[in-house]
Parts: C-alpha cells; sequence; structure tokens
C-alpha cells in the first residue's frame, strides 16, 4: 500500500474514533456470510465454507467518512489453526507444502475501502467524495434500498451462492484511488453520480471515468451507467449498462441487466461480450412463479470469465414471501446451455429444492443440488449447501 494511501487511511480512522474530532462514529457490518456446501470424495464427505465479511466503521454527516474492513475465505473451516512445525516433517518438501496450504487457508481481517466525502459543496446539492479501494457496483440494484429506501429489487439469481467462480453482482464494479462527484439536483427521485479513479482492475497508471444515473418512481426503477478506461488498446475501452425494474400491480414486476461489460474500438463484436438477465416474476396469494434468463459475458470487471458462450434458464418456483414471512422456500430448476462448439457438455439440468428462513436479522437458505444431466451416479450429482447471510 502507498505511503499516501496509508496516511490517509490513518487519519480518516483517527478522524472517526477519536472523542475531541467532532465526528460521532457509527458500527456497522453491511455484510456477513458463510456459505458451506458439502459434496462426496474419495467416499467421504467434505464440508467447505465460505465465508465474507465486512465491517464499516462511519461518522460525520458534513464532512461524512467511512472506513471498510473485511475478510474472504474460500476455506474457513481451516483459519486460525496451528501453523506447520518443520521437526514434523521429514522431508522439506512436504513441510513446504504443508505450510503453503495452511497460508492459504488463513483469514486476516483486512483493508478493504474507505472514503471521505464532503456534502452539499460549495452550498450546491452536489456532493464530493474522495475514495480508495472498493466503491460501488454499477447496475446491481442494491444502492435503491440505501438511496431511495425501497424494497431489495434486485434477483436473487446472483452471488456466490450461484456463481462460486466469478460471483455476479451488477455489470461492473468501481474500485481503485478516485474520486465521485454525486447530486441529486435538489429532487429527491433521482441521483447521478461522476466517478474519476485509478482502476486497480487494470493495474498502476490506467484510469476510468464512469458515469451512472438512478431514477425512482414508485412503479419504474431505472438506472444507466457508461464509461471509459485509458491508456488501453488503441482507443481505450468502453463500457455501458442498463437497469430495468417495473412493477405496476403487486401481481407482476419484471427486472432486468442489459450491459456491454468490456469493448475495445476495432475488435469484433459479438453475443459473447454482452451481459443479458431478463427475469420476470409472477405473485400470486402464496406461490410466486421467477424464470430467470441470463447471459454470461466473456468479461467481467476487465478479467475473462471462461463462461462466454453459456446461457442459463432458472425457473424458481417459490412458496411464500421472503420480504412478509419469516419461512419460505421452494424448488429451482437450471438449464445451463453451453452454445461454444469446444464444450464437452452442451446441456446440463440441476434441480434445488432450497428452504429460506429469517430469524432476527439472520438469513438462512438450505439448498440440495442435485444434477440430473449428464446423468452420473458419481461425488458430484448431489452437493447440500448452508447459506446464512446477517444484517446489522
Amino acid at each position: 500500500m502507498k505511503k499516501k494511501q496509508f496516511l490517509f487511511i490513518c487519519l480518516l480512522t483517527a478522524g472517526l474514533i477519536l472523542p475531541g474530532t467532532g465526528f460521532t462514529a457509527d458500527l456497522t457490518i453491511p455484510e456477513f456470510e458463510m456459505i458451506s456446501r458439502g459434496y462426496w470424495e474419495q467416499d467421504s464427505l467434505i464440508l467447505r465454507t465460505r465465508g465474507r465479511t465486512e465491517l464499516q466503521v462511519s461518522g460525520g454527516y458534513k464532512f461524512g467518512g467511512s472506513l471498510l474492513l473485511g475478510f474472504e475465505s474460500e476455506n474457513l473451516g481451516y483459519a486460525g489453526r496451528d501453523a506447520p512445525v518443520l521437526d514434523d516433517y521429514a522431508d522439506e518438501n512436504a513441510y513446504v507444502s504443508a505450510l503453503s496450504d495452511y497460508m492459504e487457508d488463513q483469514t486476516t481481517l483486512q483493508f478493504q475501502g474507505a472514503h471521505i466525502t464532503y456534502r452539499n459543496l460549495f452550498d450546491t446539492a452536489a456532493d464530493f467524495t474522495y475514495f480508495v479501494g472498493r466503491n460501488d457496483r454499477l447496475a446491481s440494484a442494491e444502492v435503491f434500498p440505501t438511496e431511495f429506501g425501497t424494497v431489495p429489487i434486485a434477483t436473487r439469481y446472483q452471488g456466490y451462492l450461484y456463481f462460486p467462480q466469478n460471483e455476479y453482482r451488477g455489470i461492473h464494479s468501481v474500485h481503485g484511488t478516485g474520486i465521485e462527484l454525486s447530486s441529486s439536483f435538489g429532487n429527491e427521485w433521482n441521483r447521478s453520480s461522476l466517478y474519476l479513479y485509478q482502476d486497480s482492475s487494470l493495474g498502476e497508471g490506467n484510469y476510468s471515468v464512469d458515469a451512472r444515473f438512478l431514477a425512482n418512481f414508485e412503479q419504474l426503477k431505472l438506472e444507466l451507467f457508461g464509461g471509459t478506461s485509458f491508456p488501453q488498446k488503441s482507443y481505450g475501452l468502453y463500457r455501458g449498462g442498463l437497469l430495468f425494474h417495473y412493477s405496476p400491480d403487486e401481481r407482476g414486476e419484471f427486472f432486468s441487466q442489459i450491459g456491454l461489460p468490456y469493448y475495445a474500438p476495432g475488435d469484433s463484436l459479438n453475443i459473447n461480450d454482452f451481459y443479458f438477465l431478463f427475469e420476470p416474476r409472477i405473485h400470486f396469494e402464496y406461490v410466486s412463479v421467477i424464470l430467470t434468463l441470463f447471459w454470461h459475458p466473456a468479461m467481467y470487471n476487465m478479467q475473462p470469465t471462461g463462461d462466454d458462450g453459456s446461457a442459463d434458464i432458472n425457473f424458481n418456483l417459490q412458496f411464500g414471501d421472503p420480504q412478509q414471512s419469516p419461512l419460505s422456500g421452494g424448488v429451482e430448476t437450471n438449464f445451463t446451455l453451453e452454445t461454444e462448439a469446444s464444450s464437452a457438455q452442451d446441456f446440463k439440468l440441476k434441480v434445488t429444492p432450497y428452504l429460506s428462513a429469517i430469524t432476527s436479522g439472520v438469513m438462512w437458505n438450505f439448498m440440495i443440488n442435485v444434477n440430473i444431466l449428464p446423468y452420473s451416479l458419481d461425488e458430484d450429482m448431489v452437493e447440500g449447501i448452508i447459506g446464512v447471510k446477517a444484517e446489522f
């Protein structure tokens, strides 16, 4: 970490937590999630727990600031165990291998991001923010409950629970060191933001500019964004996207995300470059029918996904309303289509019974993935999942 960034974090932390500084500090945990997957391997039941936690210290309104700390582990069950001792290994190579596994499994609280906001810049409706690290996810729908106080509208079909490799959440993420200028222009129904930052996804010396517009109406939610990165390729990199949510009544709603996460002028443009998600939702008194169509992009957050040519059709028959009832469940049927000629399996089918429960701010998800196609009575046929997500 650079000295300037380290000094910035120290000053921010001191301003938030020390008495007499004029700030009132708030401690929140915006994300706390553990997902355990159980599967058979060599006649044994293997459990792997992935964990992610974010700890946010924030305070002050006029000069708003926050510090985001957190950790993420792909195998949380082995975190905190004792380090291997060389004397316990007869072979030095075995010790090096054990030490490597130990270091990979260790989990420590790390810096995730920080920002300071000067609200009502020059007595206008604009806010000026200097940020380091992780910032906003664009076209993810996560901002609507926090910015406008709406109910959650984001799709369930996202994140690590469904995509352990790429964790699709929105179309693009702002991550780096830079500034944000945002304003509502005196209206409560909209918010516009402009980001200028050194893009950590591309490395030092590479900069990105993104612009986002949010609109919130009673029946319609809309987000538009566009951006560019430079110096990249011959003429830079470009991206853009649209999020659309329409709910004319209690019976039905429609959610969609359409975007181009990565494009270099001069390169051929095809369907694999796009991010498409369409989700009609029909609600009856006790039953909801949710159909999700998702086309995977070839590039996501500036990195290859390995999913190009892949499309999902997810049918969710849900009993109960998770926003009104503490208990809900249902059955999901997932079809995966591989359109690339190099794919060994062009059609996959998976059935997932699930149960969701909400208890004292904690959401529990119990799922069983049963792989129907390709059919094989091997170790990968059945996978059990327990997910715990807390909201503080």
